[in-house]
């Protein structure tokens, strides 16, 4: 049965089943606007990233919060921030159930905004770490949430694009928080890092216009509201209840959720039986292999990345970060434009394959070429090294751009169904979160103990995470009905 199960997926790689009539859309500005505004949550997440690696290199504020054991409190605030992170992942599939996918943006965006108003003040380390804790429940909740509710109201063929919308607007905040952090980099007093946090809490305030959203249709249908559902497909099609395509895509969403409802009340232990078991392997290896690639403890700790490669100052570094982090969102934006032209299966292998082969150069580097100082600090003694570290940190992070930046929040949202999908996705995300935790603790001692360990242990994992995509069904221009019977077409 499972080989059958196996080929019924791999009859569907080249060719889509038909649905009951073929679903097109008369306009997309409907679309794009509610997958625009969603989508910038995705820009205090990614700001969050920049502000607090640059941050908690600035003089000032090491200072007053990392005077005292500095590698255990440096590491504790990133890691406590991914710890909240994961809870609310992993809660945030019943909340987006049952608040609704919509709701639950607007949740994340209120939390984030008090642990922001948190690390403004931030008078001491306990009220810092009280802020990095709320912030860790916002981000939690947002980046399931958003993925969520843009899948639900995406057509096929342009799915992908829409869902990369939240990397490439993550992508944006990134790049704004550490030019922030380069400019406060050059005041004195503790308005150096306080304005990163400021921006932060101004731009949660802004979020509000989240409430202008329509709800997720699928979900609408789920909890018995179908004439508002059936309302909302019309504004995204841009045109009225009475038309056919309208009416087609109601209907084919109404006869799968009903199916659904035939078995029961939702529990995670469903996302493991049956089919879905496949599912959520597959969401679980995606989602979670990102983590493994990396990506959390290059983008926290690539500016003292860059100082041991030999950049200079704190605040040439910090351009230096930001200059890479530049490079991924032009990339960030290309893939938006091409994500849904490229196999999902062929973005996963070569992005594993070239982000594995950056990283055993940039550790073999190391090994090769460094020196400590009798302060302790690392640095490479030769010019090309050096360069050759810089260069393959950005093609690292430009790679993940493409790849497993974006397609690891696609994947997981459109493999599961209506039932299982925010449970699958808060797994998938949520267990992601924790992985975080571990690379994002284990980074500074490896940096400062082994120097290059780091690099050559998120290359094996590239290397794993390369043969594992090999084997992924493609979900490329599939409907979500499509993409459901792929594993169901026994039935």
């Amino acid at each position: 049965m499972a080989d059958k199960n196996l080929k019924d997926i791999s009859d569907f790689d080249n060719e889509s089943i038909s649905t009951r009539l073929p679903i097109y859309r008369k306009g997309r500005k409907s679309l794009y606007m509610a997958g625009i505004v969603a989508a910038g949550g995705g820009f205090v997440v990614g700001f969050d990233t920049g502000a607090i690696s640059g941050t908690m290199i600035l003089q000032s504020f090491i200072d007053r919060f990392l005077n005292v054991n500095s590698t255990y409190r440096e590491a504790l605030l990133v890691s406590m921030m991914l710890l909240t992170a994961t809870i609310g992942g992993l809660i945030s599939g019943n909340v987006c159930d049952y608040f609704g996918r919509k709701n639950t943006i607007l949740l994340g965006t209120a939390v984030f905004a008090i642990g922001a108003l948190f690390e403004t003040i931030g008078v001491n380390f306990g009220l810092l770490m009280a802020g990095r804790l709320f912030v860790g429940f916002g981000e939690g909740f947002l980046t399931n949430a958003i993925p969520l509710y843009h899948t639900e109201i995406a057509p096929p063929d342009i799915r992908g694009r829409l869902i990369s919308l939240f990397s490439a607007s993550s992508s944006i905040g990134t790049v704004v928080g550490y030019f922030v952090n380069f400019g406060t980099s050059y005041l004195t007093n503790d308005w150096a890092w306080r304005v990163p946090f400021l921006v932060q809490l101004i731009v949660c305030v802004l979020l509000s216009s989240v409430y202008i959203l329509p709800y997720s249709p699928r979900w609408l249908i789920d909890k018995g509201r179908h004439e508002e559902a059936l309302a909302v497909l019309a504004k995204l099609h841009e045109s009225t209840t009475e038309d056919p395509e309208v009416r087609n895509e109601f209907e084919c969403i109404c006869e799968e959720i009903e199916t659904e409802h035939a078995f029961g009340n939702r529990t995670f232990i469903e996302c493991f039986r049956g089919t879905n078991l496949k599912r959520t392997l597959f969401a679980l290896f995606t989602g979670n292999g990102a983590a493994f690639t990396g990506t959390y403890s290059i983008s926290y700790y690539a500016p003292q990345i860059f100082v041991q490669a030999g950049v200079g100052s704190t605040s040439i570094s910090l351009a230096t970060t930001g200059s890479s982090n530049i490079l991924v969102l032009i990339v960030s934006f290309l893939t938006v434009m091409f994500v849904d032209k490229l196999g999902r299966r062929m973005i996963f292998a070569t992005g594993a394959f070239f982000m594995g082969i950056s990283m055993y150069i940039v550790g073999a580097l190391f090994q090769s070429y460094h020196f400590v100082d009798e302060l302790g600090e690392v640095s490479l003694y030769n010019k090309h090294a050096c360069a050759a570290v810089i260069a393959f940190i950005f093609i690292f992070q430009a790679v993940y751009a493409y790849s497993w930046g974006p397609v690891a929040y696609i994947y997981p949202a459109e493999i599961s169904n209506t039932r299982t999908r925010a449970k699958v996705i808060a797994l998938a995300y949520g267990i992601n979160w924790a992985i975080g935790i571990f690379m994002t603790f284990v980074m500074p001692i490896f940096m400062d103990r082994t120097i290059y360990g780091g690099y050559y242990f998120f290359g094996a994992c590239c290397t794993v995470l390369f043969l594992g995509s090999l084997i992924l069904p493609e979900t490329k221009g599939k409907t979500l009905e499509e993409i459901d019977h792929m594993f169901n077409a026994e039935k």
